[in-house]
C-alpha cells in the first residue's frame, strides 16, 4: 500500500507544471471486492484503519519530497483489501507554506474528481496507474512565496546566465531582482549595472498575467520608469527568460501528468491558479 501511495504522490508533485488541456472521464469502478466484504470492512472499522494508515503514509512520503510545510490528506477507500489492492475513492491532498525544491507556495490543494481511482501491481511487485486519474488542483502564491524563489540558488542561476551573456557584450549586470503585486498586475523590479557607472540603476515593468501555450506568461508588459531610454523589446526578452512563474513550473514539471489551468488571478496581494490535473495511465 505505501508503494502504491508514494506511486500517486510523486507523479501529483509536479502540480505546478502546466500542459495541454484534458477532459475529464472517469471508468465505471471494476474488480473491487464483492458488496459483503466491504460492508464488513466498514462495519468492523477495518476500513477506517486502513485510510488512516494510508494518510499517514501519503503524508510522510509528501514530506520526503519538501523541505518545508504542513501537509493534510485524506483518503476514502472501498475496503480495506480493495486499498491494498490500489483501488479508492478520493484522495486530497492539502499543503501550507510549502517549500519544493526552492518553489515557495502558501497553499496547494489536489483532489482526486473521480469516485474510482485504480492503481494496480504485477507479481513482480511492480506498480502503475490503471487508470487516468484527474484531480481538480488549486494553488496561491504570494508576493513574498515569489520573492523567496527568486532568492534560491537556482533562480540565481538563471541571473548569472544572462549576466554571463550581457558581460561578454559589455551591455550590463543584473544585481539583483524582486517582485510586488498590486492592482491586479505584478509588478518587476530589477537593479541592474551599466558599464563605468559606480550606482546601480533600477527599471521596473509591470504587466497581466495569462495563459499562453500552457504556460504563465506576463502579457501587455509596459515600463512604470524607463529614466535610461533602454530598449523595451530588449528587456521583455529578460522578462520572459527569468520569470518566476514560468521557471517554477519547469522545476516542478513531471511528464506523467497534464495540467490545465482554467483561472488565473491577482488580488490581495497573491496569485490564485486553478484547473485540473490527470496522472496519466501507464501504458500495458
Amino acid at each position: 500500500m505505501k508503494k502504491i501511495l508514494l506511486t500517486i504522490l510523486l507523479v501529483m508533485a509536479g502540480q505546478m507544471s502546466f500542459a495541454s488541456c484534458t477532459a475529464v472521464n472517469c471508468v465505471a469502478p471494476y474488480d473491487l471486492t464483492s458488496g459483503f466484504s466491504r460492508f464488513v470492512s466498514n462495519i468492523t472499522g477495518q476500513n477506517f484503519i486502513a485510510e488512516k494508515i494510508g494518510e499517514s503514509l501519503t503524508k510522510k512520503a509528501i514530506k520526503k519530497n519538501i523541505t518545508d510545510g504542513d501537509i493534510s490528506v485524506n483518503l476514502n477507500s472501498f475496503s480495506t483489501r480493495d486499498l491494498k489492492a490500489g483501488r479508492f475513492k478520493s484522495l486530497e491532498i492539502a499543503g501550507k507554506d510549502v517549500n519544493i525544491s526552492g518553489i515557495y507556495i502558501s497553499d496547494f490543494n489536489i483532489k482526486t474528481l473521480c469516485d474510482f481511482n485504480y492503481v494496480a501491481h504485477d507479481n513482480n511487485n511492480n506498480y502503475y496507474v490503471k487508470e487516468n486519474i484527474p484531480a481538480a488542483f488549486t494553488a496561491v502564491i504570494t508576493e513574498q512565496d515569489l520573492n523567496k524563489t527568486m532568492d534560491s540558488s537556482d533562480y540565481k542561476r538563471l541571473i548569472d546566465d544572462i549576466n554571463s551573456i550581457g558581460g561578454s557584450l559589455n551591455i550590463f549586470r543584473i544585481t539583483s531582482a524582486d517582485v510586488k503585486l498590486k492592482n491586479g498586475q505584478i509588478y518587476y523590479i530589477l537593479h541592474y549595472a551599466l558599464p563605468f557607472m559606480r550606482k546601480s540603476k533600477e527599471i521596473v515593468i509591470r504587466a497581466y498575467l495569462s495563459v499562453e501555450n500552457g504556460r504563465i506568461v506576463f502579457s501587455e508588459p509596459d515600463f512604470v520608469n524607463n529614466n535610461e531610454a533602454v530598449n523595451a523589446e530588449s528587456f521583455s526578452n529578460i522578462l520572459n527568460y527569468i520569470n518566476p512563474l514560468d521557471f517554477s513550473a519547469k522545476i516542478l514539471e513531471n511528464k506523467d501528468a497534464n495540467f490545465n489551468i482554467e483561472n488565473i488571478k491577482i488580488s490581495d496581494g497573491k496569485i490564485t491558479v486553478n484547473g485540473k490535473i490527470t496522472v496519466l495511465k501507464d501504458k500495458e
